[in-house]
């Protein structure tokens, strides 16, 4: 998913889950998406195994450029989440602010 498309769920008003995979410390430091929850990507893995995470909600992975996102996006998409990456991060997000 690109920033365009994420910006038009956001203003569809869709119920949609915004994970921000970054560790805490560098979520911290970094820019923020407002909607975004932080849940670092190994945690993800885990809270995924738990049940924790909503199978009946589209959620979308955020990190700082991309990669990590989308290896969670792809792992869990394979256990039958609705699930996508932001292209590009909050390194894109930020750039077309």
């Amino acid at each position: 998913m690109d920033t365009k498309q994420l910006k038009e769920e956001l203003a569809s008003g869709k119920d949609v889950m915004i994970v921000d995979v970054r560790e805490h410390d560098e979520y911290e430091k970094g820019d923020k998406m407002a909607e975004a929850t932080n849940i670092p990507m190994g945690q993800m893995f885990i809270e995924a195994s738990q049940g924790h995470l909503p199978k009946d909600k589209k959620i979308i992975t955020v990190c700082k450029s991309g990669t990590r996102c989308e290896i969670v996006a792809r792992e869990l998409k394979e256990k039958g989440y609705d699930i996508e990456h932001l292209q590009g991060g909050m390194d894109a997000w930020k750039a077309e602010k």
